[in-house]
């Protein structure tokens, strides 16, 4: 199997869709069913044998979904989180969901790929998938947030929410009895 795809010139920095998180929640749950069903073809394949579902499992989320090596960093300002892409997604691949305390990262690359082996050459269509959530440490802005593929490097800064000055003082005066 040979995977062939076109070369896309890179811009410097794209930016990237910030969708809903029910639109990312959705495609986690299609994503899921893939797997289980690829689980199962797998399962089938190794003569119906009970006693391997979850090694049949942990193949199939392998070849599902790609992972991916990602960083978050927290500073006073904003959290900030880049991840290193597999298979070279471009910025209209990708959508990223930003709620206060949750980020969702999704990806679905088509690929041409030619199959052979013992039948005749022919070309399929297949999926590079990568999906990730990260809890956050604190609560973060989703209307202030952005996302920017650099490269094979996607960039989210989630700035954190501001601190209202008067509650603060007002906590601060209780907390020391004035």
């Amino acid at each position: 199997m040979k995977e062939q795809s076109t070369p896309r010139p890179r811009e410097a920095s794209a930016p990237v869709k910030l969708v809903a998180a029910d639109v990312l929640l959705s495609r986690k749950n299609e994503i899921q069913h893939v797997i289980a069903r690829r689980a199962y073809e797998l399962f089938k394949g190794h003569g119906s044998v009970n006693g391997h579902d979850i090694d049949d499992w942990i193949e199939a989320e392998v070849e599902v979904v790609r992972k991916y090596r990602h960083d978050l960093k927290e500073s006073a300002e904003a959290i900030v989180f880049k991840a290193e892409l597999p298979c070279s997604f471009t910025a209209d691949q990708l959508n990223v969901s930003v709620e206060s305390r949750r980020l969702m990262v999704n990806g679905v690359r088509e690929l041409d790929v030619i199959c052979g082996g013992n039948t005749p050459a022919h070309m399929e269509k297949r999926a590079q998938r990568i999906f990730g959530v990260e809890e956050l440490p604190v609560d973060v802005d989703p209307s202030r947030s952005t996302a920017k593929l650099k490269g094979d490097t996607l960039e989210i800064v989630m700035p954190r929410v501001a601190v209202d000055s008067k509650s603060s003082r007002k906590s601060k005066a209780a907390s020391t009895g004035r």
